[in-house]
């Protein structure tokens, strides 16, 4: 009776995991697809979008999101940990790219959006208007004559330059922009601990009408709500703002694939989401919803007239 009243149990053990190993148990096995969620808020929105779209218009898809940043994104899709990088940015790091590419394992799907811009950003009232303290700085080459203007708060024999953000691969291009124009006799470099420090730091000496100088890039609702303008000399290479997955998705899902092969936005569509989502105080879920509501002539474009209607009847 013991072993009798053993085996069912076992048995029975059996099938629960056989169910937990399916994800859907009868009804068939349901596919994770690894969205790699970078620190800024407009991947994220994009991968909530992309989601939203997935998990409600087509069959056997969720969706689960990874964090990290740039570079541990693109290698997790490089490796197969992460199935797409919505915002790739590759520019920043192209042998990374490049190197994936050559492998195999880094399919690139195309761009998101048209070439973003990144650089050092100064703000317009600076050099513009009556009240313009520094109406000749239009250049990286300009900025030591003017370094009072941007003291260093823990040097303040030097003016500062915000270079960028800890762990994020646009920083060499920071310091080899500050080293080409000579500026560690009059300037420090100065390095931000996450993307909001560094937006508070230009946002605070903003709102005081003071001086600030560093690295920014749009689309990004700072740069959409601030007049702000880049420096001549500090321009990045034209940022290639791709769609990124591993190999693995053109067997794992290929319909996913073709539609991130048809995503496709503009600077002014992130720009808008973004300045919603910071007037809002919405979370990325509630941006990309409100993208699905207010956006139908973009994303229709993407996907099947029978997708679009399931996506529709779930918002």
């Amino acid at each position: 009776m013991k072993k009798k009243l053993l085996l069912l149990i076992m048995t029975a053990f059996m099938s629960v995991m056989a169910l937990s190993a399916s994800g859907q148990g009868e009804s068939g096995d349901v596919k994770t697809i690894v969205f790699g969620d970078v620190s800024w808020d407009s991947v994220q929105v994009h991968n909530r979008i992309a989601a939203f779209i997935i998990e409600n218009g087509m069959d056997g898809y969720k969706a689960d999101f990874m964090p990290g940043d740039t570079l541990p994104i693109i290698n997790g899709v490089v490796q197969g940990d992460i199935d797409v990088d919505m915002e790739s940015w590759h520019s920043n790091f192209r042998d990374v790219y490049d190197k994936g590419i050559a492998s195999g394992n880094l399919i690139d799907l195309g761009k998101n959006m048209p070439d973003a811009p990144q650089g050092w950003w100064i703000p317009r009232y600076l050099v513009e208007g009556p009240d313009a303290v520094a109406p000749d700085l239009k250049s990286v080459s300009d900025l030591p004559k003017y370094a009072d203007l941007f003291t260093d708060p823990e040097d303040r024999d030097k003016g500062i330059v915000y270079g960028g953000v800890a762990g994020w691969s646009q920083m060499t291009i920071s310091e080899e922009i500050f080293n080409e124009f000579g500026l560690e006799d009059t300037f420090n470099l100065g390095i931000a601990g996450s993307g909001s420090a560094l937006a508070g730091t230009m946002v605070g000496a903003y709102e005081k009408g003071e001086a600030w100088v560093g690295y920014y890039w749009a689309p990004t609702a700072v740069l959409g709500k601030l007049d702000m303008v880049r420096l001549k000399g500090s321009e990045y290479e034209p940022a290639d703002v791709n769609i990124l997955v591993n190999k693995s998705m053109l067997e794992k899902a290929p319909d996913v694939v073709e539609f991130l092969k048809k995503y496709s936005t503009t600077v002014d569509d992130n720009n808008e989401f973004l300045a919603q989502m910071d007037q809002n105080e919405w979370s990325t879920a509630e941006a990309a919803q409100w993208f699905l509501k207010n956006k139908e002539d973009v994303w229709t474009e993407w996907v099947s007239p029978e997708v679009a209607e399931k996506v529709k009847a779930a918002l």
